[in-house]
């Protein structure tokens, strides 16, 4: 399959490499995100961190999915500009976008600098929600049962 024009010219940016497919990949990288979500699911739905952890690294997996799909791999550029290309090649809509962006800014401040404020019930389920409608949609996009 043809990759998009938007990867082909991140790669020539150097923003993301070419590579070859890794046989078994995008299937494993659906698999997790799913069993990120199921987990998510099941613990306590008052651990918020927890949940919207597991739901962002859940996202994170389908970004690696779609990424492998397209046969595309991030150098410099890393996790923020894949999961802003891969929110757009899976239909993110503007204000989903906008929550993602800020979970991935809110999931490096909360590992990397402070941990508060903390994560609001109502960011979690979001997260959890975003995770829940793209899984399929990443399916459906790479053709993976």
């Amino acid at each position: 399959m043809p990759r998009p024009a938007e990867y082909e010219n991140l790669i020539k940016t150097k923003a993301f490499e070419a590579v070859a497919p890794t046989p078994g990949a995008i299937s494993g990288f659906l698999r997790n995100a799913a069993d990120y979500k199921v987990t998510a699911e099941q613990i306590d739905p008052t651990r918020h961190l927890q949940v919207f952890t597991l739901a962002y690294e859940g996202y994170f997996q389908v970004v690696q999915a779609v990424l492998e799909f397209y046969e595309v791999r991030t150098k410099d550029a890393g996790r923020n500009l894949a999961i802003q290309r891969v929110s757009s090649s899976l239909g993110v809509s503007p204000q989903e976008f906008a929550f993602i962006t800020k979970a991935h800014e809110r999931r490096n401040g909360t590992s990397y600098l402070s941990p508060f404020p903390p994560v609001s019930k109502a960011e979690a389920a979001t997260m959890l929600a975003i995770l829940a409608k793209y899984l399929p949609v990443a399916h459906t996009l790479t053709g993976t049962p």
